[in-house]
């Protein structure tokens, strides 16, 4: 019996080693045709970036899309409907750092549009580089012309590392540091500029522009928008959902006028340098920025062979017409209308120049919107501006009052106060205790909430809240000022902070940081997800999907949740 017992156990021990060797097998004879489909990689990669969109713009203004634009993505794609970015400065600089690179200002160096350089002793743009120069322009330190401040390499870095640059990664934009950030350090990047009134690049890419962008540039379509107007292109009752047309802190923005029928002008009679900044603004702008990326698309033939290629496109007019009238204005409703139409239309082009699953797409912004203050304070919600010279002034009477006279602020660059660091060692101060001074100084100013130290940053010494994580995610040694304004919800300062119309963003709030993320394509489980999703994971997990490593600073994770089951 004992024996028998014995002999039984033996056979299913081995009825049980072979069954593991059998699926150890199949599980080897599977792989190869898993990684076939891996290999299978999408001939295209488009990266669409909307500069300033909301989340909740998807929602609220679904009623006025047709089915091929925003409503496609969210059908075809993964949609996750809780995608935040987890920092403070939610500015188009750093959000496009972050997206391709998965890396946060503190890692990547980008912690604002713009930064007081304590070495050349001047506020300069965050992507000025003073040994590249604007293609056929003057350049001064207000201009972004090269990824050289960006710390590490983003995705389209990757991509071209990992054949020898026998891929293309190319990047287009109204706006000159949104581009650049998509492009990466090894890519190219494509901007507008209103005083060529085209396209044009930086000597850090090329000596010159290609003969194809010369020749896009040539047919001046901008022009062709002279005396245009921009007209509401939805039924006047659907537009209940927005404040009135005429709201007095609307802007002109440079001649469009702050009511329908918005037209595209100059004060001289012709194009120049103001009606192609308006020209930004609108509907119109993207169309022209959309040709160009076909025209990309053509004459770099990218997806035409083996080797992936990548495309960023970063949509500018939602941002210009965002600041100049705010998010809750008819315009915004009606750009965001017509905004689903032309990517319709893009979409549509795609599917024609491709076969099924040889384009993958990433949709995504790169922050959201601040209501309009005055307009909340109408509602009796508090909200408000703050004044450079208000934060200025609160710090250097402060310090004069404690620690003699100096000119104690060299620099006020949203979030930073650059303290004159100069001035502290000649005095022999602790700079702690310098830093604390002012800090204290401007709490007293209304719509400021609290502050964060340079000192208190670099030691680490935070408190456990959410808000310290996000500034401290906003932080670089080399970059950020001496104390890190934290102003209340629906408070900012910076720009917008300086005059009594037109609106922003870069808080670490809902409003600004809870922006759309969807991706359709190859490897991609189509559906809606909830779950809570970092703007950082976007590129791992592109990454995951064409099989390179993900870019050296990532900081997020591969979304397995929407991969197919051979990711």
């Amino acid at each position: 019996m004992k024996k028998t017992f014995q002999a039984l156990c033996a056979l299913a021990l081995a009825l049980v080693i072979l069954s593991v060797g059998l699926a150890y097998q199949a599980n080897r004879n599977v792989r190869p045709s898993q990684s076939a489909n891996n290999n299978a990689r999408p001939k295209l990669v488009v990266v669409v970036v909307m500069d300033q969109f909301r989340a909740e713009y998807l929602t609220r203004f679904a009623p006025f899309f047709g089915e091929g634009g925003f409503k496609w993505l969210q059908r075809h794609g993964a949609n996750l409907t809780n995608a935040h970015y987890t920092y403070a400065t939610t500015y188009t600089g750093p959000g496009h750092a972050l997206i391709l690179s998965g890396s946060y200002g503190h890692t990547n160096g980008i912690i604002a549009n713009k930064w007081y350089n304590y070495k050349s002793g001047q506020s300069e743009a965050m992507f000025y580089d003073a040994d590249a120069k604007l293609i056929g322009l003057e350049t001064s330190a207000g201009d972004d012309v090269s990824p050289r401040n960006f710390i590490g390499n983003n995705l389209s870095d990757q991509l071209l590392l990992s054949n020898n640059f026998k891929s293309k990664a190319i990047a287009v934009s109204l706006k000159d540091r949104a581009a650049i950030m998509l492009g990466g350090k090894l890519g190219k990047a494509y901007w507008f500029h209103e005083e060529a009134g085209g396209f044009l690049s930086s000597t850090y890419y090329m000596k010159d522009l290609p003969d194809w962008v010369k020749a896009f540039n040539a047919r001046k379509l901008p022009d062709s928008y002279y005396g245009r107007q921009w007209e509401k292109s939805l039924p006047e009752a659907a537009y209940s959902i927005s404040t009135a047309d005429d709201v007095p802190t609307e802007t002109d923005f440079k001649g469009l006028g702050r009511t329908f029928p918005h037209t595209l002008k100059d004060k001289s009679g012709k194009p120049a340098t103001a009606f192609y900044e308006a020209f930004t603004a609108t509907p119109f702008g993207t169309d022209y920025e959309l040709e160009f990326a076909r025209t990309v698309i053509e004459q770099e033939k990218l997806g035409a062979d083996q080797y992936t290629d990548l495309l960023g496109i970063s949509i500018t007019a939602t941002d210009i017409a965002g600041h100049s009238f705010g998010p809750d204005s008819q315009e915004v409703q009606d750009l965001m209308a017509r905004t689903d139409r032309q990517l319709a239309d893009f979409f549509a082009y795609l599917s024609r120049k491709f076969k099924s699953g040889e384009v993958l797409i990433a949709f995504t912004a790169d922050h959201g919107a601040t209501p309009m203050p005055e307009y909340l304070r109408s509602l009796g919600i508090d909200a408000g501006r703050i004044r450079k010279k208000q934060l200025g002034d609160a710090v250097e009477q402060a310090l004069d009052a404690e620690f003699g006279d100096a000119k104690w602020v060299v620099g006020l660059e949203d979030p930073s106060i650059f303290l004159n660091r100069a001035a502290i060692a000649e005095k022999k101060l602790d700079r702690a205790r310098v830093e604390r001074a002012a800090g204290e100084a401007i709490l007293s100013i209304n719509g400021v909430a609290g502050y964060f130290t340079y000192t208190q940053m670099l030691e680490g010494r935070l408190p456990p809240s959410q808000l310290a994580r996000f500034f401290e995610k906003s932080f670089h040694p080399e970059r950020s000022g001496d104390i890190l304004v934290v102003t209340r919800p629906f408070y900012f300062w910076g720009k917008y902070g300086e005059r009594d119309e037109g609106s922003t963003h870069g808080s670490p709030y809902e409003y600004d940081t809870h922006v759309p993320l969807i991706i359709v394509g190859p490897s991609v489980r189509p559906g809606t997800y909830n779950f809570s999703a970092d703007i950082a994971d976007i590129a791992p997990t592109l990454a995951t999907i064409l099989g390179l490593g993900a870019p050296s600073g990532n900081e997020g994770r591969t979304l397995h949740e929407i991969l197919s089951a051979s990711e």
